[in-house]
């Protein structure tokens, strides 16, 4: 008998939710073999579930093409839907029991560009190790711009980066103001010791787009002033940087944080640049879906501890947003 909420209970009569959740691997997999592995199943299991699903939503969900596994339209139409249900239902499992990270086990999935996990990756496993250990971490291997959309499918759980355009389903906490930093090989490159955009304008730069940001941001500053830099090359991923400016006269001005990972390239030369409106904010991004999530407010507060942790030790440039108790974490030691 229907209920006063309209609510259908007997269309849910042949529906078994682990066909859900073995959807949901198989949406994230593209393969019956590694969602069967995902799910601790057998491939026959797994072969058996999906001939199921094909017959609840009637369409064939997956296709062989070639060596590989595509999903129909329809599949992809499912993938963001059931991440939310699925997460919806995880919770609600949750309701009224008090979360304790030593007891916690599971997975977490987030996103960071490669010079923020460099920099972040460690203590924030150090931390897990000592608090929660039935946790494991996995940084998706997601370009800069993929972060937003991987976070509303449901493929991550946070983001941390630069985000200048957020939509009202997100939920962003301020996390560190990075000034810039300008970077050369003294041996190549001659500079003043404060150098100025004027100084800056005469080399040619290199540029990088790891954070999502665009030259923009760097190039308006410039331009504020009356001046334009020449960038002639532009890196997909900022590892190389210091391995280019080693061998050619070229500056690059990178956002503070990253500048000091390369603080062990005792050739280059690395000066702080002053100069308003040269700064990048950083933000930890979460979905609204998940903001009753106890786990994800433990993980984010595990992210701040260690980023302020960092900053601390590094005396690095800009402004650092102070941590507040009420969103998780603990204040770091002295």
């Amino acid at each position: 008998m229907d209920d006063d909420s309209g609510l259908d209970h007997g269309a849910f009569r042949g529906l078994d939710l682990n066909l859900l959740v073995a959807l949901d691997a198989l949406l994230q997999e593209s393969s019956v073999g590694r969602a069967a592995e995902r799910l601790h199943l057998g491939q026959p299991a797994m072969s058996h579930a999906l001939a199921r699903l094909r017959a609840v939503f009637d369409d064939e969900l997956m296709y062989r093409d070639g060596a590989r596994m595509r999903l129909t339209p329809r599949a992809l139409a499912l993938a963001g839907p059931l991440r939310r249900v699925l997460g919806e239902v995880h919770q609600l499992t949750r309701l009224g029991r008090p979360f304790d990270p030593a007891r916690a086990e599971g997975k977490i999935r987030i996103a960071l560009n490669d010079p923020l996990e460099a920099l972040l990756l460690p203590g924030l496993m150090n931390r897990l190790w000592h608090r929660a250990p039935g946790l494991a971490l996995a940084v998706a291997p997601l370009p800069a711009s993929r972060h937003l959309e991987a976070l509303d499918a449901g493929e991550i759980s946070l983001a941390v980066g630069y985000f200048p355009r957020l939509r009202e389903v997100h939920h962003s906490r301020p996390l560190h103001v990075s000034g810039f930093a300008c970077v050369y090989n003294p041996a190549l490159v001659s500079l003043p010791e404060a150098p100025g955009l004027v100084d800056l304008a005469v080399f040619p730069h290199i540029h990088t787009t790891y954070t999502g940001e665009p030259p923009g941001v760097v190039d308006r500053v410039f331009e504020a002033h009356g001046l334009a830099r020449r960038v002639v090359a532009r890196s997909a991923t900022p590892l190389s940087i210091p391995f280019v400016i080693k061998r050619s006269p070229l500056v690059a001005i990178l956002p503070d944080l990253l500048a000091r990972l390369f603080a062990a390239h005792a050739d280059l030369r690395f000066v702080p640049l002053p100069i308003p409106g040269l700064e990048l904010p950083l933000s930890l991004v979460g979905h609204r879906r998940d903001q009753g999530d106890p786990l994800q407010a433990f993980v984010a507060g595990l992210v701040v501890e260690s980023l302020h942790e960092w900053l601390v030790a590094d005396g690095a440039s800009g402004r650092v947003q102070p941590l507040d108790p009420k969103q998780g974490g603990e204040e770091p030691g002295p």
